[in-house]
């Protein structure tokens, strides 16, 4: 399946935080999956995230851009994305590692 599918099924679903502060409360609570941190993210907010990551003990992937993760979603460009649902999570990387193979 299609990444960019996978997201905008999540997005639809509801299963989806968007945006650095709607992540980080999605990450703090608990409901993170997977986060998603665009490739052409700043550096700072890179290693925010992968910090919580670390920290929350969350699945981290690099991948996207700031203009596609936020196309897919129907959104504006987007830095960061989180996966709060668990199947949608695996679906997203395996399609990830499926699309770069």
């Amino acid at each position: 399946m299609n990444p960019a599918t996978v997201l905008g099924f999540a997005q639809a679903a509801g299963k989806l935080a968007s945006g650095d502060a709607a992540c980080e409360r999605a990450i703090r609570r608990g409901q993170a999956k997977l986060i998603v941190v665009a490739e052409d993210a700043g550096d700072a907010l890179a290693r925010r995230f992968l910090r919580l990551a670390e920290e929350y003990a969350v699945p981290c992937l690099r991948w996207g851009d700031k203009a596609s993760l936020g196309a897919w979603i129907g959104e504006r460009p987007r830095a960061v994305v989180v996966v709060c649902d668990s199947r949608f999570a695996r679906m997203l990387q395996s399609a990830v590692a499926e699309s770069e193979s």
